[in-house]
């Protein structure tokens, strides 16, 4: 799709996996892992996400 060659996409997704793997580890050291803190933190991830695009808005996107 022509869409993920985007820079602003591309960098978007890879906040979002930074975020969510960030989320997971601690979660994991720090609880125990559920489906609850998993959405939870999907949902942390997906914020993340939607401020650094809104932040970093540039033309190319």
């Amino acid at each position: 799709m022509k869409i993920f060659k985007k820079p602003c996409v591309k960098r978007a997704i890879r906040t979002f996996i930074q975020t969510a793997v960030g989320y997971v580890a601690v979660n994991i050291a720090a609880t125990d892992l559920t489906i609850k803190s998993a959405a939870l933190g999907l949902a942390v991830s997906a914020v993340a996400v939607g401020l650094t695009a809104v932040m970093n808005l540039k033309e190319d996107c």
